[in-house]
């Protein structure tokens, strides 16, 4: 992502994105039921088992940050199209 954009993405993450997320009726539902369930989840895996599975979330967050990129990219070049 060039630099610019990249500030853009990040100030919408620190500043715009919460926000938008406590519009949503349900997000604080969501939220505590995936805490719970992951929980649950941990509490019958073993170390080695948690360790693999923390690798695989890790793995995944980094998989979310790009398709959020994609996205953030995408709608800010519809954006710059619709202005023209």
């Amino acid at each position: 992502m060039p630099d610019a954009m990249d500030a853009l993405f990040l100030y919408a993450q620190e500043h715009r994105i919460r926000p938008l997320l406590d519009e949503e009726p349900e997000f604080y539902n969501v939220v505590t039921c995936i805490e719970r369930q992951d929980k649950s989840f941990r509490a019958l895996l073993d170390e080695a088992t948690k360790e693999c599975f923390d690798k695989f979330l890790d793995e995944q967050a980094l998989l979310d940050l790009f398709n959020e990129r994609a996205a953030f990219r995408a709608g800010f070049q519809i954006a710059m199209e619709l202005g023209r």
